[in-house]
């Protein structure tokens, strides 16, 4: 609430602008996500509200619009139970709760545990998935399946009862949604040759309304259709049926879920729930955090990663108590916010109050929104969050570094949490690798260089032992000196200077000199505490042994320190 006291009547025109704004495409995205999670499209509206109000109050990221998403209306559908609330109300607390924890207790940074390419390979398989969970609605087929693989095996195997009206609605739907997408791509006149008159001032205001609006152009362009054929008592499209109107009630959650006949108890819904009470948190905090931070680096200004834990831990608590499922920071909501100017997190309450405003007057109508319409604005939505060429930009950088991110995404296809899991594990196993066997460069001759590059820890050490014996013991024409670049070592362990002092009482039992170079203070203190001796550490102040490499290479062709070629001799590059 930093913001309040400078709060002005201009900023809040700014905030009721983007707010309406936001608010035209989070209620279709809001209806279609509730479909994503496999529960009546009210309960995507009732999540739509409550997250811009806490946030308002929380919330360090002026930019940042929290509400239904996409991925976290996947996850309801996944670590939830179709066709149940209350199991996506539960998860929807307890994920809050544990935002909370970690808010209070700034555990931000283990989201840090998920590198890069897990977070790309979850997010294309969570889109895929997504997408492919709409093939029934956008083909007219009711099909009962909550896993990927065996969902489109029963979609294909009934696909001669498609409902040829529906898909001919859904194409239509998609290829309007993609046209109107690209309305900002129009050229017009430059306006300093060609000033536009009032005429063209509005054009271009109502194209632009028009794209950022798009669904909800789309939604209620459908709605009206299909009831107009309803009024002439005819029925082409599969609909989304009875809608529960009216707001929804403001209580504790019940934490049970079955009927008079069997009841579900909180235990076995957390027990059915399972890894979901990780996952959950852990991608609702990452994608907003990583949200966050992108738009207050292009607006210049901080967000505070422990205060965004706690505010958005408030707004899935809060959430649970209207109803809803869990909540996160929503990309394309975001943009369009910050794209239409808005000020302050005030911008969010805008948009909960036209939500609330259409649950109350136009939830009777929502019964006649196309299943198939739904589906179109999905499939194109997230489609796009399908990032492939990151896979080009990785193998470009660091092939290795494509294999978390294959792993994550195949994986994730077969079972969201496994894949998470895998991709991780994957991560994990390269940069022990990494550790296990470090990089080391030398050249051989009369003086004998070593560089450790990476650094170096206890996992590594033997490696470097192995490898200095090779070359400057084992080997058939014994260096005189053996000159060793500490550089690249930030710190070290007791494991490691035991290793140092191993390299060097073998050297010294060879008759070979040893020279530590350019070790950092922190390193050589800690070595000389283990017993070397100053004498073998050297720094490079006045060129001295530079001279001495430089002379080695002149007789030997080979290289001298910060000098790299490509007779270098790599071990485990």
């Amino acid at each position: 609430m930093k913001w309040l006291p400078k709060y002005t009547f201009y900023s809040f025109q700014c905030d009721f602008i983007a707010g309406i704004t936001v608010a035209l495409m989070v209620i279709p995205q809001a209806l279609a996500y509730a479909v994503i999670a496999g529960l009546p499209t009210q309960y995507g509206l009732y999540s739509a509200f409550m997250g811009g109000f806490v946030y308002c109050l929380l919330g360090s990221c002026k930019d940042l619009a929290v509400g239904p998403a996409a991925i976290m209306a996947l996850m309801a559908g996944v670590f939830g139970r179709k066709n149940d609330p209350n199991f996506a109300i539960t998860l929807s607390l307890f994920c809050g709760i544990i935002l909370l924890f970690m808010g209070f207790l700034s555990l931000g940074f283990i989201v840090r545990l998920i590198p890069v390419p897990v977070i790309s390979g979850f997010t294309s398989a969570a889109s895929i998935i997504i997408a492919c969970e709409q093939l029934p609605n956008l083909l007219g087929l009711t099909v009962e399946s909550d896993e990927f693989f065996p969902l489109l095996k029963t979609t294909f195997s009934n696909i001669s009862q498609t409902n040829i009206w529906d898909v001919v609605l859904g194409a239509i739907c998609m290829a309007i949604l993609e046209i109107m997408r690209n309305f900002s791509k129009i050229e017009w006149p430059s306006e300093n040759e060609f000033p536009p008159s009032l005429l063209q001032k509005v054009a271009r205001k109502f194209m632009w309304v028009m794209e950022i609006g798009r669904n909800a152009v789309i939604v209620f362009a459908c709605m009206l259709i299909a009831y107009a054929f309803h009024c002439k008592d005819s029925h082409p499209f599969s609909l989304t049926g009875k809608v529960q109107d009216g707001l929804p009630p403001f209580k504790v959650p019940r934490l049970k879920s079955g009927d008079k006949n069997s009841t579900i108890s909180t235990g076995t819904m957390l027990r059915d729930i399972g890894a979901g009470l990780v996952v959950v948190p852990m991608i609702a905090f990452l994608t907003s955090i990583a949200i966050a931070q992108s738009f207050s680096r292009k607006n210049n200004y901080q967000v505070n990663p422990s205060q965004e834990l706690i505010a958005l831990g408030v707004a899935n608590v809060a959430n649970s108590f209207v109803s809803g499922f869990p909540i996160a920071g929503c990309f394309s909501r975001t943009t369009v916010n910050s794209m239409t100017g808005v000020a302050t997190p005030f911008g969010g309450v805008v948009t909960g109050c036209v939500v609330l405003l259409a649950l109350s007057i136009l939830t009777p109508f929502f019964q006649y929104i196309p299943r198939a319409t739904l589906a179109a604005v999905v499939i194109v939505a997230v489609l796009r969050t399908v990032n492939i060429r990151i896979i080009r930009k990785i193998w470009r950088i660091r092939k290795i570094d494509v294999l978390p991110l294959i792993v994550t995404f195949f994986a994730c296809l077969y079972e969201i949490a496994v894949g998470i899991a895998c991709g991780v594990a994957m991560a994990l196993i390269i940069l022990l690798y990494r550790h296990f066997l470090p990089r080391v460069d030398f050249q051989k001759g009369e003086i004998c260089y070593i560089k450790l590059d990476g650094g170096l820890t206890y996992m590594g050490v033997q490696y470097v032992i192995t490898k200095v014996r090779e070359v400057a013991i084992l080997d058939v024409e014994k260096p005189e000196t053996v000159i060793i670049d500490c550089a690249s070592m930030f710190e070290c362990d007791f494991t490691v200077t035991q290793g140092f002092l191993q390299i060097v009482h073998d050297c010294q039992h060879n008759e070979v000199n040893v020279i530590l170079f350019n070790a950092r203070e922190n390193v050589r203190k800690m070595l000389l505490k283990d017993g070397l001796s100053s004498e073998l550490f050297r720094n490079d102040i006045d060129g001295e042994f530079s001279g001495l490499l430089n002379n080695e290479e002149r007789k030997n062709g080979t290289v001298s320190p910060g000098k790299p070629d490509s007779s270098v001799t790599t071990v485990n590059a």
